[in-house]
């Protein structure tokens, strides 16, 4: 073979030795799952990612991103109006507490005196809403009716994150129904009966005998985050909670958790004839005569309260009830009620 058929050769070669090198065809990689990588997303505290959330693509985790954006309105929201009083982590130890002689509430525990649920239950969010847009009367709580809903409703969500418990007991909680008051609740009928069940059920031990505190035998309590209280006067200032029926009833239904217990139908049912007054001195001179009529409204014995049919044991409930919301409400002077002063009903509608 000649020298220029060799060098004519030589491309040919190389071309098939490299030929026969070459990698076979690579397979296809896999997709990953979405599924899995979600479930591997570290979701277990939003508040340490950065401080705008719409870092995925249009449709992706939208539910999820909409409860970051709420909890960190909620928080931006908190810092503004409620560190002060109640501390950064929500344990009510903020720089103005210590000049307040109602502590602020410590969200951390999960104790709350005003719900619509039992004395055992974490309260509802209509209840924190109704708080933050009313406020808390007599105390340093003010109302923030004109804050906007979405900035109300971002910062219970925040709020309820300090309690760590709160997803896990907010489903066994019990709401406490409040109906309408009767249009006759301010009748002087039931004022009188209101009386007798205010004196059977020993309100005057701690509100006393004219519900202003005279002669009641228990003045101070310590409630359950160590603080003083005393029972509150009826005869001077708003009620906590709001003045309407609706806001009486709901609270001795419910109770303040750690300072009143609940006063129910089941309890209240069973005042009678007999019995009473339970001591001597609870009465005005003359009083006892005075409520002889309304008095025989009330069955003779505690034990035929039980012997009368379920129904008639529940609306005698109900009735004393409100008997006792027209006494309360009547206790007040009628010249510094805000229905006198302002020209319409105090606290507003209960949402």
């Amino acid at each position: 073979m000649s020298r220029r058929t060799r060098f004519a050769l030589l491309p040919a070669a190389i071309c098939m030795i490299l030929a026969g090198c070459a990698s076979p065809e690579a397979e296809p990689a896999e997709e990953a799952d979405p599924i899995e990588a979600l479930a591997t997303t570290d979701t277990s505290d939003p508040l340490d990612y950065p401080r705008r959330w719409e870092t995925l693509e249009p449709g992706d985790f939208v539910a999820y991103n909409r409860r970051l954006n709420m909890l960190q309105r909620g928080r931006e929201v908190y810092a503004k109006y409620c560190v002060g009083c109640h501390g950064e982590n929500g344990q009510g130890d903020g720089p103005a507490a210590v000049r307040l002689i109602t502590q602020p509430r410590d969200f951390t525990s999960g104790v709350y005196k005003f719900r619509s649920t039992d004395s055992g239950s974490l309260p509802m969010e209509a209840d924190l809403y109704r708080t933050i847009t009313r406020g808390l009367s007599g105390v340093s709580m003010p109302g923030f009716p004109l804050m906007p809903h979405r900035d109300k409703l971002a910062v219970i969500e925040y709020i309820k994150r300090m309690y760590p418990a709160w997803e896990d007991e907010a489903g066994r909680r019990v709401v406490v129904a409040s109906p309408r008051a009767p249009a006759d609740v301010d009748s002087q009928r039931r004022i009188d009966r209101g009386r007798i069940v205010y004196v059977a059920m020993q309100c005057t031990q701690c509100h006393g005998t004219d519900g202003s505190g005279r002669g009641a035998t228990q003045t101070e309590y310590v409630d359950a985050w160590g603080n003083s209280q005393k029972a509150f006067d009826f005869t001077r200032g708003s009620l906590k909670t709001g003045n309407t029926p609706e806001d009486i009833y709901r609270t001795f239904h419910t109770g303040l958790r750690s300072i009143m217990p609940s006063f129910d139908g089941t309890t209240l049912m069973t005042v009678a004839q007999q019995g009473f007054p339970p001591q001597e001195g609870l009465l005005e001179r003359g009083e006892l005569e005075r409520l002889g009529p309304a008095l025989a409204d009330f069955p003779e014995t505690v034990a035929a309260v039980f012997e009368l049919p379920l129904e008639q044991q529940r609306t005698l409930g109900e009735r004393n009830s409100w008997d006792l919301v027209g006494y309360i409400r009547s206790l007040r002077d009628a010249e510094t009620t805000a229905e006198a002063v302002l020209g319409r009903p105090a606290g507003g509608a209960t949402p």
